[in-house]
């Protein structure tokens, strides 16, 4: 970005833009726009996600109740080594 009181010369940013879009070609193997279709299919499948994911109940109940049920039976144990291997990435 050229900041000053002396306008840019037309003929040095025509150049520049050239080189930019080119090296983006180079780097991606697309046009610049191109990479916005890409951008724009992205952000339909990002959108489809958070959808579902709003749909989706914040509380799984049925898992928290059979949980519960297992407690209280004490059928649910806890096996403290395999909780701490876990936790140590052992």
């Amino acid at each position: 970005m050229r900041i000053g009181l002396n306008p840019p010369d037309p003929q040095r940013v025509s150049t520049e833009q050239t080189s930019t879009s080119s090296a983006a070609v180079r780097q991606t193997g697309k046009a610049p726009g191109e990479e916005a279709d890409t951008f724009s299919s992205d952000t339909v499948t990002l959108s489809a996600l958070a959808s579902r994911a709003l749909q989706m109940p914040e509380v799984r109940q049925e898992q928290v109740d059979s949980l519960r049920q297992s407690i209280a039976s004490g059928q649910y144990t806890v096996d403290a080594q395999s909780i701490a291997s876990a936790m140590l990435g052992c």
